[in-house]
Parts: C-alpha cells; sequence; structure tokens
C-alpha cells in the first residue's frame, strides 16, 4: 500500500475522526488554518486514487469514507518505519525510545507483561 502524504494525511485524520462526510463536512471538522476547498477536493481525488477513500454519490455530492482503518494504517506505518529506520528490528525501534527518554519503566515494564500474556 502507499504511503500518504502530510496533507493527504491530515484529511485522512479528518475523516478517521467523523467517519464519513461530505466535502462540506470535511471542511468544517478541518483546523485552521483551512485550506481551499479545491484543495481538499484535489486531495480527497487522490485519495481515492490510491485506495485509501471511496465516494458514494448522493444526488450532486460525494459521501467520502475511509477504506483502510487508522489502526491499520498506523500499524503499516511503523512497520515500514521498523523495516526503513530500525533494520526491521522492533527491539532497535524500543532502544530508541529508551535513549531518548521516551518510554518509562512503568510503560517497559506494562510493555513486557503484555509481551508475556500474549505468548501464552
Amino acid at each position: 500500500m502507499k504511503s500518504l502524504t502530510k496533507a493527504e494525511e491530515e484529511v485522512m485524520q479528518v475523516l478517521w475522526g467523523i467517519g464519513q462526510g461530505f466535502l462540506k463536512d470535511i471542511m468544517e471538522a478541518t483546523e485552521e488554518p483551512k485550506p481551499h476547498s479545491n484543495t481538499i477536493a484535489t486531495i480527497l481525488k487522490i485519495l481515492i486514487e490510491k485506495g485509501f477513500v471511496e465516494a458514494i454519490q448522493q444526488g450532486r455530492n460525494n459521501l467520502y469514507r475511509p477504506l483502510i482503518s487508522k489502526a491499520d494504517y498506523g500499524k503499516r506505518s511503523v512497520q515500514q518505519i521498523v523495516k526503513g529506520y530500525f533494520e526491521g528490528s522492533a527491539t532497535n525501534l524500543v532502544s530508541q525510545f529508551v535513549k531518548d527518554e521516551k518510554i518509562s519503566v512503568d510503560e517497559l515494564e506494562a510493555l513486557l507483561k503484555q509481551i508475556r500474556s500474549a505468548k501464552k
């Protein structure tokens, strides 16, 4: 699956947040400074072409809804990051968080507990 540009990801975040919506709904839910509606419409067209969004025609308007969940996209993104930047090792990723002090001992212990539970 293709990755998203920053602008595409921002539109997807809005769609994931509202579930589905018309262009006006997406515009309303977009944070300031809001891009022009033509910009959002163009991004939606690209997202449809990439297979992330579907458009269901309802009268003269399209209802847009995501075809991939936020969780699934996040999972794929993390897998790409691990593969591309951490030699395919999740351990290297977690080690980087430890080095950067972005994860606490309590969080590491909870993660270890989760790993042990999953193995049972």
